[in-house]
């Protein structure tokens, strides 16, 4: 994509890179593509598409992406070891 610059009603959304992959065939038959893109604070969002998606739904899928959970895994020895909660 050749635009790195969209906008959100009065904010202004700046991404450093965006890439849109190859057609992708799924197991139960539909097609889609992946649209990773880099925002202005270096954090990498993806979101999935349909195959035959425009630029414009491609800005407009950067623009309306809601964050979502952030994994993070600490590699120091010092910290508390992090495990998951049991069931």
């Amino acid at each position: 994509m050749k635009q790195t610059d969209t906008s959100v009603g009065d904010r202004s959304i700046v991404v450093r890179g965006c890439r849109v992959s190859q057609p992708l065939m799924q197991p139960w038959g539909s097609t889609c593509r992946i649209v990773e893109w880099i925002d202005g604070d270096g954090r990498i969002s993806r979101r999935v598409v349909a195959e035959d998606v425009t630029a414009a739904e491609v800005r407009s899928t950067i623009a309306h992406h809601v964050e979502g959970r952030k994994y993070v895994l600490y590699d120091d020895e010092r910290a508390p070891r992090q495990t998951l909660p049991r069931r």
